[in-house]
């Protein structure tokens, strides 16, 4: 197995077992037997178990920043607005462990909350926050909507729905492409409620 094998494993199983257990449950030694790697690389690679819970964050929370701050600008608002909406539904599908790591995070913070959480919220907030004052000025959106309240409420109708797809599941039942019919759903009726009347 080469270097760049082990660090990916150690990485890998980081993600599952820090997002499953949290932070403080997962013992060095448990991340090596994981990974089916020495524990000794964990300080090698990482220079601990903190350096490589920090390089699970920033892998994660980079990706999903970099692919929203990809939306092209030169789209109208609504149409970006709409971007934001199907490429978090994606990211969601592609990071599973994304929320568990930002809710953990919100709820009993690291220094990683200061270093990277905090940061990359800001950054997606700031899309938002400019999506929908272009939007506003533009006079596609109501002259009275608060552009901050109104990125916080579009991260939290999709991210809530996410968070809580276990129990939408069994509310709801296995519904055909039931992320996509939310997702489609949700923005209609949020960017309903933006609209200049």
């Amino acid at each position: 197995m080469s270097e760049q094998d082990k660090r990916e494993r150690l990485i890998v199983a980081a993600t599952r077992l820090f997002a499953q257990k949290g932070y403080a449950a997962v013992s060095i030694r448990l991340l090596a037997q994981t990974a089916n790697v020495n524990s000794a690389l964990v300080s090698y690679y990482f220079g601990g178990k903190e350096g490589l819970y920090k390089e699970v964050l920033q892998s994660q929370f980079h990706q999903v920043v970099a692919r929203i701050e990809n939306i092209d600008k030169a789209l109208p608002p609504i149409q970006r607005l709409e971007c934001f909406a199907w490429t978090m539904a994606q990211i969601h599908q592609d990071f599973p462990y994304l929320l568990r790591f930002g809710h953990s995070e919100m709820t009993n913070p690291t220094k990683c909350f200061a270093e990277i959480i905090k940061p990359n919220i800001a950054r997606l907030y700031q899309f938002l926050h400019q999506t929908v004052e272009e939007g506003v000025a533009a006079g596609y959106f109501r002259a009275d909507v608060n552009p901050g309240y109104a990125a916080v409420g579009l991260a939290s109708i999709l991210n809530f729905y996410f968070i809580a797809r276990p129990v939408a599941n069994s509310v709801l039942g296995s519904l055909e492409n039931q992320d996509g019919e939310y997702v489609r759903q949700a923005i209609e009726l949020y960017l309903h409620g933006l609209e200049r009347r």
